[in-house]
């Protein structure tokens, strides 16, 4: 597998129809795919793989901030450009934030493996708007919001 894991057939399922316009862009019609499945083609994890990259990057793609609070008070905010990513966090304990901030620089080709990889620990998607406002928290000392 590439940069990303295979979906899930939790997920697959999720993205039937994607999938079937996926098969159809390589012209493979449902009769074959069901003929691949029952003879165990070798094709099938290629195609399965081919797909969930493709997924992946189309998924990525279209986050530029994520927010994971992976305890409570504890909150992490990422916003990514495209060769860049920049972070803030916020630990609020006992009434008092403290808060940091930090960034890195990548290639291009690395930031939908950067924002995967915060997906899979429990990061979600969040706005920009929403990035701002806790870097406009973390600017002004504020304690951040539940």
């Amino acid at each position: 597998m590439g940069k990303y894991r295979r979906l899930t057939r939790e997920e697959l399922h999720a993205v039937e129809a994607e999938f079937v316009r996926y098969l159809a862009s390589e012209s493979i019609t449902s009769d074959d795919w069901e003929k691949k499945l029952s003879t165990d083609a070798p094709e099938v994890e290629g195609c399965l793989d081919a797909f969930s990259e493709q997924f992946w990057d189309g998924a990525t793609g279209a986050i530029d901030c994520l927010e994971h609070q992976p305890t409570p008070g504890d909150l992490w905010l990422f916003h990514f450009t495209e060769l860049t990513a920049h972070v803030i966090h916020c630990v609020h304990e006992d009434g008092v934030a403290t808060w940091s901030q930090g960034g890195k620089q990548y290639e291009a080709e690395a930031r939908g493996r950067e924002i995967f990889l915060l997906l899979e620990q429990g990061a979600k998607p969040c706005d920009e708007d929403r990035f701002k406002a806790v870097q406009a928290e973390m600017v002004a000392g504020i304690n951040v919001p539940d």
